[in-house]
């Protein structure tokens, strides 16, 4: 799994490629990747900062498949 570091690493290098990019239509695909990975580092880091929020596996090598668990409205319909 990569850190949000790392993420936020990415999104800075096209944020950099977005600058000098040859057109319009390039600028806006080096901005969308700028904007995923942004995505991608505020989703890791929430995950880092909620960790004990968060359900874990029972296994011990983290091999389990996990469960949907229903929410909302759905849950009390089921």
């Amino acid at each position: 799994m990569s850190t949000p570091e790392q993420y936020r690493a990415k999104a800075a290098e096209y944020r950099e490629l977005a600058k000098t990019a040859n057109g319009a239509d390039q600028a806006r695909e080096f901005q969308q990747h700028e904007r995923s990975f942004t995505v991608l580092a505020d989703n890791a880091q929430w995950l880092a900062d909620h960790h004990d929020q968060t359900v874990h596996s029972d296994d011990e090598d983290g091999a389990g498949e996990a469960t949907p668990v229903p929410v909302g409205e759905a849950a009390v319909q089921q």
